[in-house]
C-alpha cells in the first residue's frame, strides 16, 4: 500500500480546504468594507449619515469590524469631504473603540448594547460639533439630530439581527429576522438612490420599485403595501421632499397585490396604472417624471426575471398557513377508526346473549314441580294435597333435610307413614332428583352468567380509559407547527411544487409531516430529500413502515433509538405445527411492541389459540390503546368466549419507547424473561395465570417497568425453553452476548434442546437496543 502517497494526498486536501477558508474570509472582509462605505453614502434630511456608524456598531470587534470601520471612514470622506466627514469618521472610530473594549464582557452580548453605544456616540459628537454637520433649512437642528440618533440606534440593531444569518426557531424570531433584512434593504436603496442614469432614473429607486413588485406578487396586497410604505418612506427621507414615494409605492403595492395570482401581465398593468395615478395626483406640486421612467424600466426587468428570482426578491411575504390542525384531526380520526376495528374483532369473538333467569333454588318449588309432574295423575291426589295437606308438606320438609345433605333424594328419606300410602313413590323420587339436577345446572349457569356480566361491565371502565386518552390527545397543548409549515412550503415552491402541507405534533409530542400533492416525483427524485426536509423543519424525519397512497407522503420524527430483533423457533417433536405464535412491530407513537403467545397444548389447536391472541392484541396496540388496557381486554375476550374450542394461552408483551428507552414487560402466565442492562442481568417473572383462566383481581397482568440503555439485550422465551428454576445457562449466554440477535436466539434454542429435548414448542425472541445511526 502507498501509505506515503495517501498521506500527501490528505495533506494536499487539508491545505486546499485551509486556502478556501482564507479566501472566503477575505471575501467576507472585503464585503464588510464595501458595504460600510456604501452605508456611509446614505443621507437623511440632506446631510445626515447615521448608517455607516450603525453598520460599524453591528460589525463587532473582529476583522469584520476593522473592515467596516475603514469602509465607513472612507465612505464619509469620499462622499462628503474632509470638513463634513470628520464628525462621522470620529463617531465611527469611537463606536469601534467601545466595541473593542467591551467585546469580552457579558453586557456586550446584549442585543441593545452596541445600538445604545452608537446612539450615544452620535448624540455626543453632534452636540460637541454644534450640529454643524446638519445644514437642513426646513428642519430644526435639534430635531434633525434626534432623527439621526433614532435611526442610528434602530438600524444598528437590525443590522446585527440581519448579520446573524440564522432565522431562529420560533415564528417571532423569524419575523424579527425578516424585518431586519427589510431594513437593511431599505438602507441600501437609500444609499443607492443618489446614483442616477442620464440624470433621470435613480438606481436606488429603480431597485426599490422592483422590490415592491416582487413583494406584492408573492406576498399579496398586504405585503406589497407594507414594503411599499417602508421603502417609499426611505426614498422620501433621502429626497427630503413631500411624501410622494411612500404614497406611490404603497398604493401600487396594495392594488397590484390583488392581481398577483392572475399572471404577470395583469399584475404589471395594475402596478403601472396605480403608479401613474400617484404621479397625476402629485402633479400640482411637482412633476415626478422620473418615477414613470423608473416604473417602466422595472416592469421590463420584472417580466424577464425567472420565478425563483422573484421569490427571492420578495422582501416581505404573507405567512402561508398549512392545515396542521386538520392533519391532527385526521390523525385522531385514524385512531378512532383503529379502535372501531379492534372492537369489531372483539364483537365477532364474543357472541353470547345474557338473559335474566329467575331464582328457583327453593326446595319447596322443587317438590311443587315434581308434584305437578307425578301427583297430578294419581287417583289419591285429593287425599294427599287436600285432606292430609299438612302431613304431606311436613313429610317433604323432613325429607328435604337429608336431601340437602346428600345432594339427592332417596326413598328412605321420606317418613314411614307417607311411604305406606304413596302409590307413586319411586316416580316421585326420580322426578324430584331430576328437578334437583336442573336446579344445580341452572345455578352453575347463573354463576357463569354473573361472571360474564362482571367482565363485560369491567370493559366499560377500559373503554372509558381509552376515550380519556383520546380526549387528552385532542386537548393536548401540542398541535400545528406553522413556522415549520412555512419553511416547508418555501422549499417545495423552490421545486415548483404545489402541495397541501400539514406539520403538527401529536399528543406524545412526536412531529408528523404530511405532504399531499398530485405530483410528488420532483420531491422524491431529489437526492437525500429526507435530509433536506429534515433541515427545513429542524427535526430529523423518517418514513413509517405502513404503505400509503401515491399522492400522499407521511413523515415522522425519527426516534433516537433503534432495536435489533432476532427470532428462533422449534416445534415439539412429532408435531406438524408449533403452538407458539409471535410478532413485532413499531407503532406510530414510536413504541416497539414484541408479542409472544404459547397456546394450550401443542399442534393446530394451540396455534389457533395463540394466533387469535396475537391478532387481537396487535389490533388494539396499533390503534393506540394503552398496553395494560389492551391486555385486560384480551383477558376479557378469552373469559367471555368460553367455548369448547377455545382454550387458554400465555402472553408475553414487551413495549419499548424508542424516544426515551422506557420499557414495560406485561405477562399473563408467561415464562420468565431475562434482561441484560449494563452489566446487570435481571430475571423478570410473573405470578398471574394465562389469559382466559382468571377474573376479578387476577384480571390484571404482571407488569415490570425499567429503562433500557443503548447496548441492553433481552431474551423473551416460551415455557418450552425455560422449563425450571435452573437458569444459569441462559444467564451465561446473555453474558457472552452477540452482535447478531438472530444468532443469539438460535444459540438459546440449541442449548435448551440439549438440556430439555424437544418435549414442547420452543420460541425465543431476542432484542438489542442501540443508538440510531
Amino acid at each position: 500500500m502507498d501509505i506515503g502517497g495517501k498521506r500527501r494526498t490528505a495533506e494536499l486536501h487539508e491545505g486546499t480546504v485551509q486556502l478556501d477558508m482564507r479566501y472566503l474570509l477575505c471575501l467576507r472582509a472585503v464585503g464588510y468594507l464595501l458595504y460600510a462605505a456604501l452605508m456611509a453614502c446614505g443621507r437623511v434630511i440632506d446631510c445626515g449619515a447615521p448608517f455607516g456608524i450603525a453598520f460599524t456598531a453591528a460589525a463587532g470587534a473582529g476583522i469584520e469590524g476593522v473592515c467596516a470601520l475603514v469602509g465607513a471612514v472612507l465612505g464619509y470622506f469620499i462622499s462628503g469631504g474632509l470638513e463634513w466627514g470628520v464628525r462621522y469618521a470620529a463617531a465611527a472610530v469611537l463606536v469601534y473603540t467601545l466595541s473593542f473594549i467591551f467585546h469580552e464582557t457579558g453586557i456586550y452580548r446584549r442585543s441593545f448594547f452596541m445600538p445604545c453605544c452608537a446612539a450615544l456616540v452620535m448624540m455626543a459628537t453632534g452636540i460637541l460639533t454644534g450640529y454643524s454637520a446638519i445644514r437642513a433649512q426646513t428642519v430644526p437642528a435639534v430635531a434633525a439630530l434626534l432623527v439621526e440618533i433614532t435611526l442610528c440606534f434602530f438600524t444598528a440593531y437590525f443590522f446585527s439581527a440581519a448579520a446573524e444569518g440564522d432565522k431562529g426557531h420560533t415564528e417571532a424570531e423569524e419575523q424579527r429576522h425578516n424585518m431586519a433584512v427589510l431594513i437593511c434593504a431599505a438602507c441600501t436603496l437609500m444609499a443607492l438612490s443618489g446614483l442616477e442614469v442620464f440624470g433621470t432614473v435613480s438606481v436606488g429607486r429603480f431597485l426599490a420599485v422592483l422590490a415592491v413588485m416582487c413583494s406584492a406578487m408573492k406576498g399579496g396586497m398586504l405585503s406589497g403595501a407594507a414594503v411599499g410604505t417602508l421603502i417609499g418612506l426611505s426614498m422620501d427621507i433621502v429626497s427630503a421632499k413631500p411624501c410622494f414615494y411612500v404614497m406611490a409605492y404603497a398604493l401600487s403595492g396594495l392594488i397590484s397585490g390583488l392581481f398577483g395570482r392572475h399572471g404577470r401581465v395583469l399584475f404589471l398593468l395594475s402596478y403601472i396604472l396605480s403608479n401613474a395615478l400617484a404621479v397625476v395626483c402629485a402633479w400640482s406640486s411637482e412633476v415626478y417624471v422620473g418615477a414613470l421612467f423608473e416604473c417602466f424600466c422595472a416592469s421590463v426587468i420584472f417580466m424577464l426575471l425567472p420565478a425563483s428570482w422573484i421569490e427571492r426578491g420578495a422582501l416581505l411575504k404573507q405567512p402561508e398557513r398549512g392545515s396542521g390542525e386538520t392533519g391532527l384531526r385526521r390523525f385522531v380520526a385514524g385512531r378512532v377508526k383503529g379502535l372501531s376495528e379492534a372492537y369489531s374483532a372483539l364483537y365477532s369473538t364474543v357472541q353470547e346473549n345474557i338473559a335474566e333467569t329467575p331464582n328457583d333454588a327453593d326446595l319447596a318449588k322443587i317438590f311443587d314441580r315434581a308434584a305437578d309432574e307425578v301427583c297430578v295423575k294419581c287417583r289419591f291426589k285429593n287425599r294427599c294435597w287436600n285432606q292430609d295437606y299438612t302431613d304431606t308438606v311436613a313429610a317433604f320438609n323432613d325429607a328435604g333435610v337429608s336431601m340437602r345433605e346428600r345432594g339427592r333424594l332417596e326413598c328412605e328419606d321420606i317418613p314411614e307413614h307417607f311411604r305406606r300410602k304413596c302409590i307413586s313413590l319411586p316416580a316421585l323420587v326420580a322426578c324430584v332428583n331430576t328437578e334437583l339436577r336442573a336446579v344445580r345446572y341452572r345455578s352453575e349457569m347463573r354463576r357463569h352468567i354473573s361472571e360474564d356480566r362482571s367482565i363485560a361491565w369491567g370493559q366499560y371502565l377500559d373503554i372509558s380509559e381509552i376515550l380519556a386518552s383520546v380526549a387528552a390527545e385532542l386537548g393536548s397543548i401540542n398541535g400545528a407547527e406553522p413556522l415549520c409549515e412555512q419553511r416547508l412550503m418555501r422549499y417545495l415552491k423552490g421545486l415548483d411544487m404545489e402541495a397541501e402541507i400539514s406539520v403538527y405534533r401529536d399528543g406524545g409530542g412526536r412531529m408528523r409531516v404530511i405532504i399531499e400533492s398530485g405530483r410528488l416525483e420532483p420531491l422524491l427524485n431529489e437526492p437525500a430529500y429526507l435530509d433536506r426536509l429534515s433541515e427545513a423543519v429542524g427535526v430529523r424525519l423518517c418514513r413509517p413502515e405502513s404503505a400509503e397512497a401515491s399522492s400522499r407522503l407521511t413523515l415522522l420524527e425519527a426516534e433516537p433509538l433503534a432495536v435489533s430483533v432476532g427470532i428462533a423457533a422449534m416445534k415439539k417433536q412429532g408435531e406438524a405445527m408449533s403452538g407458539d405464535r409471535g410478532t413485532y412491530f413499531k407503532t406510530d407513537a414510536g413504541v416497539l411492541c414484541v408479542i409472544l403467545s404459547d397456546g394450550m397444548g401443542t399442534g393446530v389447536g394451540a396455534a389457533e389459540d395463540s394466533g387469535r391472541v396475537v391478532e387481537i392484541l396487535e389490533k388494539f396496540l396499533r390503534s393506540g390503546v394503552d398496553p395494560a388496557v389492551a391486555m385486560k381486554l384480551l383477558n376479557s375476550v378469552m373469559l367471555l368466549r368460553s367455548g369448547e374450542s377455545w382454550g387458554y394461552a400465555t402472553v408475553d408483551l414487551v413495549c419499548i419507547d424508542l424516544f426515551t428507552g422506557d420499557t414495560c414487560f406485561y405477562k399473563y402466565g408467561a415464562a420468565p424473561s431475562y434482561v441484560k442492562n449494563g452489566k446487570l442481568i435481571k430475571r423478570i417473572k410473573g405470578e398471574s395465570f394465562a389469559v382466559g383462566l382468571s377474573a376479578g383481581e387476577g384480571l390484571l397482568p404482571d407488569t415490570v417497568r425499567m429503562r433500557l440503555k443503548p447496548g441492553s439485550t433481552a431474551i423473551i422465551a416460551s415455557d418450552g425453553v425455560i422449563a425450571d428454576r435452573e437458569d444459569k445457562w441462559i444467564r451465561d449466554i446473555l453474558s457472552e452476548g452477540a452482535e447478531d440477535m438472530k444468532r443469539l436466539a438460535m444459540n438459546t434454542i440449541r442449548e435448551a434442546e440439549k438440556l430439555y429435548g424437544a418435549q414442547d414448542d420452543m420460541t425465543v425472541v431476542t432484542i438489542c437496543v442501540e443508538n440510531r445511526v
